[in-house]
């Protein structure tokens, strides 16, 4: 009986076991002194362990077990015992933050590699590449779905952010661009985007408010959060001209990496219009939908050039998340859309909490007015937007 017992206890063990994801990061220690940053949240709840020390957050279930020196190799090892969240995995040099002439180098010849594992079974093992920067991204975890997502991006540092600011229809750079930033103490710095229209902004953890403005450019403000992961934070500002037409503008972070605009409404000469990106709608030498991007960020860009009379509505569809009913790939993905017309900013829209591939943002009624919808649902075919 007691036999029977413990053999019990020992598959119950192996049971819950098969559910913990662990992840080892290993390297060089001749070549680098590297540190793993595990982060994400469960439930809206958001923490983050580092893996120089053994620590725990999000009540226990995200776990580091510390540091372990061999060898020629260094390595740390995290764990996370859940069914549910989003995680994402960063290397970084431990004196990123203290040199003053860093050798950007350093992370890359360590040569470091991040294993994945679920109980037992391996299921991914990432080679960083070579790049330049002290700052790694690495991947993305989804534990509902099981997706890993590899996004090897080098940055310079952590605790950064850093800000691109481009003309909404052609998606180019825009120079000579004013960037105040407002910490929330009020306290603010006034810095100009290059000519790329780059700007990178050392911070501390807290909110930020990023007011940037340009002649003949609608001023815009945007916020902006330095998480206690520390990692740098990307933001593409999108700015349009100033026009009497409605201007629809989208912007999201890295992922996911294809967002699509749609727009449905009453053709001038008869019947009824959906421009997405396999329609563009010409009208008059010009194309309704501005700029199609596939590739993160955005801009995506719809411009009505001769408004008819009737309805117009407006939504996003994740493509990259195309047929999932419980993706939360809108909801992670910071996206914004914002809506011009008569030379000022009308309306601005952040996506909502919700599951599904389409987020429906508002609509024109036949009085122009701009009505907010901003829910998240489910459409089977992207065709299908709007034929309710």
């Amino acid at each position: 009986m007691k036999n029977i017992i413990l053999i019990v206890i020992m598959l119950l063990i192996l049971q819950v076991n098969g559910d913990v994801y662990k992840i080892e990061l290993t390297w060089d220690q001749f070549a680098a002194e590297c540190n793993g940053i595990l982060s994400g949240s469960i439930d809206n709840q958001i923490g983050m362990v580092q893996g120089v020390n053994a620590e725990t957050s999000l009540s226990g279930m995200i776990r580091s077990l510390g540091e372990d020196q061999m060898s020629f190799d260094a390595g740390q090892t995290f764990e996370i015992e859940s069914e549910s969240g989003y995680f994402s995995f960063w290397i970084r040099d431990k004196f990123s933050d203290d040199d003053l002439n860093p050798d950007m180098n350093r992370l890359a010849e360590a040569k470091p590699v991040v294993k994945i594992w679920k109980g037992s079974n391996l299921i991914d093992q990432i080679a960083v590449p070579a790049g330049e920067g002290l700052v790694c991204k690495v991947f993305n975890l989804d534990l509902e779905s099981g997706e890993i997502d590899q996004e090897l991006r080098y940055y310079p540092k952590s605790r950064m952010i850093i800000g691109m600011i481009v003309d909404c229809v052609n998606g180019e750079g825009l120079s000579d661009v004013s960037v105040s930033i407002t910490d929330d103490m009020g306290k603010s710095k006034v810095l100009n985007a290059g000519i790329s229209g780059v700007f990178t902004y050392p911070c501390e953890i807290g909110k930020y408010k990023l007011s940037v403005s340009k002649p003949g450019y609608v001023g815009l403000e945007v916020p902006v959060e330095m998480g206690i992961d520390e990692a740098p934070r990307e933001v593409v500002i999108a700015m349009s001209e100033e026009i009497k037409n409605y201007r629809i503008v989208l912007t999201w972070r890295s992922r996911p990496r294809d967002l699509d605009a749609h727009l449905s409404g009453p053709n001038p000469d008869g019947g009824n219009f959906h421009i997405w990106w396999q329609d563009h709608y010409p009208m008059g030498g010009k194309d309704f939908l501005d700029r199609d991007d596939r590739s993160s960020y955005g801009p995506e860009t719809i411009t009505i050039y001769k408004p008819a009379q009737g309805t117009y509505q407006y939504s996003i569809f994740d493509y990259s998340h195309r047929g999932s009913k419980k993706s939360r790939g809108l909801e992670r993905s910071g996206a914004r859309v914002e809506v011009y017309g008569e030379k000022r900013l009308i309306m601005s829209f952040n996506v909502p909490a919700g599951r599904g591939d389409c987020w429906h943002v508002f609509k024109i009624d036949e009085s122009h007015n701009i009505i907010p919808i901003n829910t998240i649902d489910y459409i089977r075919d992207d065709k299908l937007i709007h034929t309710n």
